[in-house]
């Protein structure tokens, strides 16, 4: 197999020779038939998802405002290259569509839970924005999703429901004890999934999202492109997207059939995750996804291999 960073280069060369394609507008029509409503966050009611610092910890999750780790410092430079796109584009009229960031993978387990609730954390932490985390993963159930294994329970109604008529979005929204940090859950997960999210109503909800929460950017935890048709259905509803490779594991005709099933979306960015190389080259971080003994990233990532 070849070596993690120059599949990495030639994953970006594929990309490089596709002709960029202009982002397809969200509806504009659908937003005049919403009705305002206050953010969740200013409600009375005081509840609030309590996150576990020490569960986060033992998934290597890194806490912006905790002492600083190198994991955090890698998510803030990630997450200041996501930003210089809104930026870019909401000179020219289009940043609202760029704050809506996919978190994709080929395979299951490379990584991308990880890098999208990192991500999330790391926009929280700003001062000007703030994040909106939408788990999109119900490819096993949403009793056993990942971002819901990582942040505990906070509830069973979600994005699912909303879509499919059964639940309102200001009653699943979940705001955590992180002041900028809004949770929407997968919800109950189903064989009509794949129809739901390829709705019209998905891209209205979307564009509510957008238009209800203008200081926040919207992170999608989707599902594996060689596993699941979601990725692929949302990636012209989203203006960036994150896809996630793990070293030594992806392989590149992976990469490559993943890129072809996303090339609707205008900007693909790839992260090399799990590297055990240490390199200046943007996306081949060595980030890991879970340690299941609790230890700390930092701890695990300095513990010399055996011989």
């Amino acid at each position: 197999m070849a070596e993690p960073i120059g599949l990495i280069e030639r994953a970006a060369a594929l990309l490089r020779q596709s002709e960029a394609r202009p982002a397809p507008p969200l509806p504009v029509e659908s937003v005049a038939e919403l009705e305002p409503v206050a953010d969740p966050m200013a409600r009375a009611d005081g509840d609030k998802l309590m996150l576990d610092r020490t569960q986060l910890a033992s998934f290597g999750i890194a806490l912006p405002s905790a002492e600083r780790s190198r994991t955090a410092e890698e998510f803030r430079l990630v997450k200041r290259n996501l930003m210089t796109t809104w930026i870019a584009g909401d000179r020219i009229g289009d940043g609202r569509f760029n704050r809506i960031i996919m978190v994709t993978s080929a395979r299951p387990g490379e990584g991308k839970t990880f890098v999208a609730l990192n991500l999330a954390l790391a926009f929280s932490s700003e001062r000007d924005v703030k994040a909106l985390l939408v788990d999109v993963d119900t490819q096993v159930g949403v009793r056993y999703s990942a971002l819901k294994s990582i942040l505990g329970s906070h509830g069973s109604t979600g994005i699912v429901d909303v879509l499919a008529g059964t639940a309102n979005l200001d009653d699943v929204l979940v705001q955590t004890d992180i002041e900028n940090l809004l949770i929407l859950p997968a919800g109950q997960g189903g064989p009509q999934v794949p129809e739901l999210f390829s709705s019209s109503r998905m891209t209205t909800l979307l564009t509510e999202l957008t238009h209800r929460f203008p200081d926040r950017f919207v992170l999608l935890d989707t599902p594996p492109c060689m596993v699941s048709s979601d990725a692929a259905t949302m990636a012209p509803l989203v203006g960036q997207i994150v896809f996630v490779v793990e070293a030594y594991r992806t392989q590149q005709d992976e990469i490559e059939a993943s890129v072809g099933m996303l090339n609707a979306c205008p900007r693909i960015s790839l992260l090399l995750n799990k590297s055990e190389q240490v390199s200046a080259h943007f996306g081949s971080y060595r980030y890991d996804y879970r340690y299941p003994s609790g230890e700390s990233d930092e701890l695990h990532r300095h513990k010399p291999k055996p011989a």
